[in-house]
């Protein structure tokens, strides 16, 4: 009767519970993995829409025709123009104050052809309007942030905004009109500009970005969002200024953004966002989203 085993079994036994524990390893690693892929894609799919759903909350009260496309050496064209232009900026209307009834938006032309630069605007108030602005901007806003902007110029592609001061019942005073200016009867009014840009494509060193404290390699893969700064104001306000302007403020939307695209197709503005992030082993996961804003 044996009573052990021969130094072949155990040798075989080994090396069959080596190859079963390879196997086992594997396995467990490739589930690991798709795990970690599927929790990645999760992450990014809800970022990247969370992200086009706040941009086209915010495209949605714009004036119409103000969308541009920029580069920051370059300058910016009209959105319908724009190829690779990387920078999305667009004029925000006060839609809370025209919301509330404290705007009309439409001008009386034949009240004000002769008084000029005070045009008659019914059912307006700037008083309430001030009041409202606060509620959203803070108590340091002014009448004179604000901006008007008629709506036969837009069309026409052009970009003449007027500051205003407060004036009486059912009357907006221009407080910079030029001297060939035009009235028509549709303006609205407009409280803030807006961009939206990754760090790649903006000035790293610009203040507004620097206060951050965002590490260089994560940068150039973050999307921001700039807000509450007025073009429209002597001297012009960017949305991310050198010490000489008045910077804008920002906000992150996304990080590990590689592409950010925004362009008219057919009467409507599709944003693209791509986003990647890397899982162990170098492998990347990679998702791109899109959102239609009419």
């Amino acid at each position: 009767m044996r009573k052990g085993y021969t130094l072949i079994e155990i040798i075989i036994t080994i090396a069959i519970t080596g190859i079963l524990s390879i196997g086992m390893f594997k396995a467990f690693e490739a589930i690991t993995l798709r795990s970690e892929k599927a929790k990645i894609l999760t992450t990014l799919s809800i970022d990247s829409q969370t992200a086009l759903d706040q941009i086209s909350i915010l495209l949605y009260n714009r004036v119409p025709m103000s969308t541009q496309g920029c580069t920051l050496n370059a300058g910016c064209v009209p959105l319908d123009q724009s190829i690779n232009n990387t920078i999305l900026t667009w004029y925000g209307t006060a839609s809370e104050s025209y919301l509330a009834g404290d705007y009309s938006g439409f001008v009386d032309i034949e009240a004000s052809m002769s008084t000029k630069p005070v045009l008659q605007s019914p059912n307006t108030n700037l008083g309430n309007v001030l009041a409202t602005e606060r509620n959203k901007w803070g108590n340091t806003f002014l009448l004179t942030d604000m901006g008007l902007v008629f709506s036969s110029p837009f069309d026409q592609g052009e970009q003449l905004t007027y500051t205003i001061a407060n004036s009486g019942a059912d009357t907006i005073q221009i407080t910079n009109p030029t001297a060939d200016m035009t009235i028509s009867e549709k303006y609205s009014l407009v409280d803030s500009a807006y961009a939206v840009a990754r760090g790649a494509d903006i000035d790293p060193t610009a203040p507004c970005i620097t206060a951050l404290g965002i590490s260089a390699n994560a940068m150039d893969n973050t999307l921001f969002l700039f807000y509450d700064y007025r073009p429209w104001k002597t001297p012009a306000e960017s949305f991310c200024a050198d010490t000489a302007n008045r910077a804008g403020k920002v906000s992150i939307l996304s990080a590990n953004v590689n592409a950010f695209r925004a362009q008219i197709l057919n009467g409507t503005i599709r944003l693209s966002i791509d986003t990647n992030r890397m899982v162990r082993g170098g492998n990347p996961v990679r998702l791109s989203k899109q959102k239609v804003v009419f």
